[in-house]
């Protein structure tokens, strides 16, 4: 609420009529009115002095404020758009930069200096620059750049809009220094005239007329200062709307070198978005947990950006004080103290959704949606890697190539969903005696490969009996009724003349071929002498020439 009360303002009215009266006012009139216009100065002067107080306390939060205001409710619908996609956000966006013009066309009709519109174009050309941006945007939507693309294109530069308000901040106290010398000077030469007054009762019709002007000139910057701290006032109250609002926390904090650190600021959401206060956080920066694994990481960004005087960003996890883990991102923009200290203002939002999404979708892209091996290419791009290594190495490796028997027959007795379900009951069975580095796919239809680093032929060839034989003994209930089913193997190790995954697989899948056409149910071996364990089945295990071939019947 201002301080200088609408009454006062409404008297300079009263004044200059009475100012008026001495025209034609008597000696002890005019002494009267001297007395009482002395009075009014000192009351100018004191008045003066209380405002200049509050004009440092505001231009205070002037600083503060338009760090955010304009830019981070921007920067966080500019986020959400990047993040989300949403059309809409861009009127939302659209919006701030008009509120961001509109305030500073308003501060532009106020009784300005030639700094004060030096800073203000500085200002507005940042806010009309972030509109061309922003308009850039769908564009680059349509040629098909990911958000994070985007991101890197999108150039905001607050340090420009900090230097212009520490100008405007500068001009500002300039202003008020001048008009505190002459306000000064407007009183003391009004008081001299009425002394002077007291002594030539003649001339006070002439001082009647120069308190008059005075008095009005006086008005004129006291209602201009009241305009000045009512846009202020509101941009204030808009601010802090706008902090207890966004989907985020805004900060402000401190590092200087030696390590010391903390926050200066921290906004009201902190509490109701991660479980810690915003009083907390600016007492104890630890407060809020980084997770273990992340925060050697977290510290190294921070020192990195202090020393190197450059933006900060970080992704990570953090730990609530309900022991929740939450994924986060922060991003901020220093703005340097001195050479022992910087201050750090930007936002951390809370990107736990966007992880599991991540998570998700990488899953849909290398898993069978099905039975839940790795489809044909995450299996391809796994092997292609693994086979280079063994071979450099010189560790041995084999493929499996499996086939279930009579699978369309089953198809077509059960239905497709009994189809399905003994896919799935084969994968579950087959997964559940691999170890960590084998490797499951589903290369098509019923058909599956299996890669087995650090496996050698006879390693590979007891696996695939005991597959063989875990298939066999399975008994897959489904719709009241049991379906049995086997499976045919073909393996293959790495050899010298191997040049790649495909040629493995085209020796395990004529092995595979062979085993179709010896009857089924069993393990064929592409080339080589093995030494079979004494628990494998002999007649099940047989040996082929190497080369590929074709599937047979199914």
């Amino acid at each position: 609420m201002s301080i200088i009360k609408t009454p006062i303002a409404s008297r300079w009215n009263t004044i200059s009529s009475l100012a008026m009266v001495l025209i034609v006012a008597t000696a002890i009139g005019g002494v009267y009115i001297g007395a009482n216009a002395i009075r009014l100065f000192s009351d100018m002067r004191a008045t003066w002095h209380h405002y200049d107080q509050v004009s440092e306390q505001k231009i205070t939060y002037l600083t503060q404020m338009h760090q955010y205001l304009g830019y981070s409710g921007f920067a966080q619908h500019l986020k959400d758009y990047l993040l989300h996609g949403k059309d809409h956000v861009l009127t939302w966006i659209d919006i701030d930069l008009d509120q961001a013009k509109n305030a500073i066309d308003s501060y532009r009709l106020l009784e300005i200096n030639e700094a004060e519109t030096a800073a203000l174009d500085d200002l507005k050309a940042l806010v009309l620059k972030s509109r061309a941006q922003v308009q850039e945007i769908p564009k680059l939507r349509q040629t098909g750049m990911t958000p994070a693309q985007i991101d890197t294109r999108i150039d905001l530069n607050p340090d420009a809009a900090i230097a212009a308000l520490d100008q405007l901040r500068w001009a500002w106290r300039q202003q008020a220094g001048v008009a505190e010398q002459a306000l000064n000077e407007t009183s003391d030469t009004g008081a001299n005239l009425v002394y002077f007054g007291w002594v030539f009762i003649p001339v006070m019709g002439v001082i009647g007329l120069i308190v008059f002007g005075l008095v009005n000139r006086l008005r004129s910057q006291i209602t201009a200062y009241e305009r000045e701290k009512a846009a202020l006032e509101t941009s204030e109250r808009k601010f802090r709307d706008m902090a207890a609002n966004v989907p985020g926390v805004i900060f402000q904090w401190y590092e200087r070198r030696g390590g010391e650190r903390g926050y200066l600021y921290v906004s009201p959401r902190c509490k109701e978005l991660y479980g810690v206060s915003a009083a907390e956080l600016q007492r104890n920066w630890q407060a809020l947990s980084i997770h273990p694994d992340d925060e050697e990481r977290y510290l190294k960004t921070v020192q990195d950006a202090f020393e190197k005087r450059t933006d900060w960003s970080f992704e990570g996890r953090f730990l609530t004080p309900s022991g929740e883990e939450k994924w986060w991102r922060g991003i901020s923009k220093p703005v340097p103290v001195s050479d022992e200290e910087i201050v750090f203002n930007g936002m951390i939002i809370d990107i736990s959704l966007q992880k599991k999404m991540e998570e998700e979708l990488r899953a849909l892209a290398t898993t069978d949606g099905l039975t839940g091996a790795y489809n044909r290419r995450h299996f391809i791009y796994e092997a292609s890697t693994e086979v280079p290594r063994a071979k450099r190495y010189g560790h041995p490796l084999s493929v499996l190539m499996i086939d279930l028997d009579f699978f369309k027959k089953i198809n077509d007795a059960f239905g497709h969903a009994g189809g399905d379900e003994v896919l799935r009951r084969f994968v579950t069975s087959v997964k559940s005696i691999l170890r960590g580095p084998d490797v499951l796919g589903r290369i098509g239809g019923e058909e599956f490969a299996l890669m087995l680093p650090e496996t050698d032929l006879v390693g590979a060839i007891a696996l695939a009996e005991r597959i063989r034989s875990d298939i066999q003994d399975l008994n897959i209930r489904w719709d009241k009724r049991t379906i049995k089913v086997t499976a045919s193997i073909g393996v293959a190790m790495l050899q010298k003349d191997d040049t790649d995954i495909h040629a493995i697989m085209a020796k395990a899948d004529k092995a595979l071929y062979t085993a179709k056409a010896e009857g089924r149910n069993r393990v064929m071996v592409s080339g080589g002498t093995v030494e079979l364990s004494a628990d494998a089945a002999p007649e099940l295990i047989g040996l082929t020439a190497t080369g590929p071939g074709p599937h047979g019947a199914n």
